[in-house]
């Protein structure tokens, strides 16, 4: 009996990942071992169904694809699932950190279903020794044409993960509550660049808001996030990014001229028209 590829959907685009489930329902030799929908749920879903390939995304809520990969569980028998991931922008660095973090294939969005599908199965378990630290990465399982978007005309998941590769090179804590508090604050200022005249009346109770939380509870996350991200994270970067020079590395910005400088850097790369 031929043994079915297992396959585990880690996306928050509801509909891709509808799209994705009908389709390894289609294929003979595939099942849906699972989805999840922010990075927490997947680390879950992974530890309960153990299934042969996850299909990652690396922008998600509460905890991002880089963090999934960092946190990924091992099975009882040591090894672990392989892993596509699913971009939306190709860069070096990025690219290079996912490699060391384990992942066998990245795929651009918007992708071909067929490739998709073809590296699936070439990347099913026991096709290559399945842990971070034995995988070999040829440089044309780690490449893939690069998908062309018109910069005038951003879309939601464009200013997404413009916001995931800044912090990504800022070194921001990706596991900390604050990380997804930012996030949240700098995407509703990009869109609604007036909330950044008062943020403490205007962006965090709406943030409060949608997470359940209260906005001194938002703005002390945030700030702690902010904190240990210039202690631990990317220090040259940020007091490049932020104009502070070397002598800056003592010091840290606010949280209004942090949501402000980043939001202002996004709208910029993007091109962002309100």
């Amino acid at each position: 009996m031929l043994q079915k590829i297992r396959v585990l959907i880690a996306d928050n685009n509801r509909d891709l990942c509808a799209a994705l489930a009908e389709h390894i329902e289609l294929q003979q030799d595939m099942e849906l071992a699972g989805v999840a929908y922010d990075g927490l749920e997947a680390l879950e879903k992974i530890r309960d169904t153990h299934p042969d390939v996850i299909i990652l995304d690396i922008t998600m809520p509460y905890l991002d694809g880089i963090g999934v990969l960092e946190q990924m569980p091992a099975f009882e028998d040591g090894t672990y699932p392989r892993v596509i991931v699913l971009t939306a922008f190709e860069q070096e660095n990025m690219i290079q950190r996912l490699i060391s973090l384990g992942a066998d294939y990245y795929m651009v969005k918007p992708f071909d279903m067929n490739t998709l599908f073809e590296r699936l199965r070439q990347f099913s378990r026991g096709t290559q020794p399945a842990s971070p630290q034995s995988r070999e990465h040829s440089a044309d399982y780690l490449s893939t044409p690069k998908a062309s978007r018109p910069k005038n005309n951003p879309t939601p998941s464009d200013v997404e993960l413009e916001i995931t590769r800044v912090f990504h090179e800022m070194g921001i804590p990706a596991h900390f509550r604050g990380y997804v508090y930012l996030r949240e604050a700098i995407l509703m200022s990009v869109h609604e660049v007036e909330l950044l005249g008062n943020i403490t009346k205007n962006l965090y109770p709406r943030i409060a808001e949608k997470f359940k939380s209260t906005p001194s509870g938002v703005e002390s996350a945030i700030r702690h996030t902010i904190e240990i991200g210039w202690q631990r994270g990317n220090v040259d970067y940020m007091c490049d990014f932020f104009g502070y020079g070397d002598a800056g590395k003592s010091r840290f910005p606010t949280t209004a001229s942090f949501i402000a400088k980043v939001t202002d850097k996004i709208r910029l790369e993007t091109r962002f028209v309100s």
